[in-house]
C-alpha cells in the first residue's frame, strides 16, 4: 500500500440529501470512477477556506480522497491510496 499526493481538479457528481452531500462519481484524467462506497468524511480549513473531504472507493481496491472547497465550489482529488 502506498499513498500518492495528486492535487488535480476533478469533476464530481454528488447527491445532496437531508442536508448532506455524497459523491456519486468523478472524472479524473478522462476516466470516470463510480463511487461504490463512501468510507468517511471530515472537514478542514485552508486559511479562511473550509473544505469537505471524502474517502471513497470505486472499482478496484484503491481509495481516493476527494475534497470540496466550500468557498470556490471546486473539487480536487487530493490523494490516492494504492492497494496492492
Amino acid at each position: 500500500m502506498r499513498y500518492e499526493e495528486i492535487g488535480d481538479n476533478v469533476e464530481v457528481i454528488s447527491l445532496f440529501r437531508n442536508g448532506r452531500q455524497q459523491p456519486i462519481k468523478f472524472r479524473w484524467k478522462n476516466n470516470v470512477y463510480v463511487v461504490s462506497r463512501v468510507n468517511g468524511g471530515w472537514t478542514s480549513d485552508l486559511g479562511s477556506q473550509k473544505r469537505l473531504h471524502y474517502s471513497v472507493c470505486a472499482e478496484g481496491p484503491d481509495v481516493y480522497e476527494l475534497c470540496f472547497n466550500l468557498e470556490t465550489l471546486d473539487w480536487e482529488l487530493s490523494r490516492v491510496c494504492l492497494i496492492g
